[in-house]
């Protein structure tokens, strides 16, 4: 050890150059080793969105069996469908609480999903349902115009995006704008 006086007259002890650089490489190393042990997360890109990771919707049948002309979403599940192992747990505890019509904490299940993939048009369209059922029709017309943003280029999506966004139109009264969200799920 090495004593050193400064200008108050205090005396401090300081360690010797070469063991704080020596103690300096032991650190590094320890933390390149760390690194290198850590497995890489799945990145939530690897998980697309499209119709086949959205809830599936149970269509009333008419009288003759077949699918009645305007159909009534009511979702199967919200956990359906492949996602990032984070949105997989959220949208499991999210349809634990909708099996349990706890609309609002399914909704803040829902948001921390959202949280995590802000662009997840999936994520968006189960938030949208939720409003829905809780009565915020306007809440989920916005959702859903925001999940047609990020849909592009996936017909199949964007059509059970229309469907919904018909009914939430609907709720608000606006039967017109209702009508031409159903034909564009139609076409």
């Amino acid at each position: 050890m090495f004593a050193v006086k400064n200008v108050n007259n205090a005396t401090y002890s300081t360690l010797p150059v070469p063991l704080v650089m020596q103690s300096a490489r032991w650190l590094m190393l320890l933390a390149l080793l760390l690194v290198g042990c850590s497995s890489t997360p799945p990145r939530l890109n690897d998980y697309p969105v499209d119709a086949a990771s959205l809830p599936s919707e149970r269509v009333p049948q008419s009288a003759s069996g077949t699918a009645a002309t305007l159909p009534i979403l009511t979702l199967a599940s919200l956990e359906q469908g492949n996602h990032h192992p984070a949105i997989a747990a959220l949208f499991k505890k999210a349809e634990q609480a909708r099996q349990q019509r706890q609309w609002r904490k399914a909704l803040k299940y829902l948001d921390q999903a959202r949280q995590i993939q802000p662009r997840n048009a999936g994520v968006l369209y189960r938030q949208a349902w939720v409003n829905l059922q809780l009565g915020q029709a306007s809440q989920a017309e916005q959702l859903l115009r925001r999940a047609k943003v990020f849909s592009t280029n996936n017909d199949t999506l964007e059509r059970r995006l229309d469907w919904l966004l018909a009914d939430a139109l609907d709720a608000q009264g606006k039967a017109g704008a209702a009508r031409v969200a159903r034909q564009r799920a139609t076409r």
